[in-house]
């Protein structure tokens, strides 16, 4: 047995504990609004400017007194048409030898082998589907500048590897001609896709895209008018009828109603992005 203390056992003291009870605190969270980027146009300022850009297009396809200022451009699309027989040859499992770009903006491209059926159409086809591809990647201003950047390079690189043998050939004027026209309008795209502001941007894109169009839509018409009268003008379209024995005409009027509905489709969808 253990013995008892003295006094017997004294009461035990509980310790009570009040917790504190803390309000919620609100914390204000400010409001983030993001810094406008360089390449940021407002929906009226980009409208604007495609505005602009169509009436410069069509003054310059247009207006006779325009002439000088329209031949780079010409140029160009002429350069874009006869890549894309070259480039159609290859997509096809043929060979792109050569091309030309003449003085007067006619060209030849110098393929063998591939698919005659896409090759032949592929120079008018491919500057009408050349104008509907910017009008589309003209949307924002970053597409745009790829899309310059792009056409700069492929330019550039195209022309330095399939107009160097023209240099050896009859018709080295022409070779030289498109040699540094090439290599000069390449560069200045691929520049303007670097250093140009977003203006400048829209703007340019939407100029290349409407040229290319309306001279896709005059060069149809001109072929269209060719191949009805008989005139047996050596072109793509008498090429055509060469290779199916169907009347040039009808190849005309065929490849201007595919262009038709290239570039229809991609301005609607300019339109309904715009609006």
């Amino acid at each position: 047995m253990f013995p008892e203390r003295a006094g017997g056992d004294k009461p035990r003291r509980h310790l009570s504990v009040q917790l504190c009870q803390h309000r919620p605190v609100t914390v204000a969270t400010p409001t983030l609004t993001p810094h406008p980027t360089p390449d940021d146009l407002t929906p009226e300022r980009h409208a604007a400017l495609v505005a602009v850009a169509v009436l410069a297009a069509a003054l310059l396809t247009w207006v006779d007194g325009l002439t000088l200022l329209a031949y780079p451009f010409r140029l160009l699309l002429t350069l874009v048409h006869e890549l894309s027989h070259g480039f159609a040859a290859l997509a096809t499992g043929g060979r792109f030898v050569r091309f030309v770009v003449f003085a007067d903006g006619s060209g030849l491209a110098y393929t063998a082998g591939g698919w005659r059926w896409l090759v032949i159409p592929a120079g008018y086809l491919g500057a009408a589907a050349f104008g509907a591809g910017l009008l589309v990647a003209g949307g924002s201003v970053r597409g745009g500048r790829w899309a310059l950047g792009a056409v700069g390079a492929v330019v550039f690189l195209a022309t330095l590897r399939y107009s160097l043998p023209t240099l050896a050939s009859r018709q080295a004027a022409g070779g030289a001609l498109t040699l540094v026209a090439g290599l000069a309008l390449g560069a200045l795209l691929f520049w303007l896709a670097g250093r140009a502001g977003a203006g400048w941007i829209v703007f340019a894109v939407h100029l290349l895209a409407v040229m290319a169009a309306l001279t896709a839509f005059s060069d149809l018409w001109t072929l269209i008018g060719l191949s009805a009268g008989g005139s047996g003008v050596d072109c793509d379209a008498e090429a055509m009828a060469a290779a199916t024995f169907l009347p040039a005409v009808v190849w005309a009027v065929v490849w201007a109603l595919a262009a038709s509905l290239l570039v229809g489709a991609a301005a609607r969808h300019a339109w309904r992005r715009w609006s």
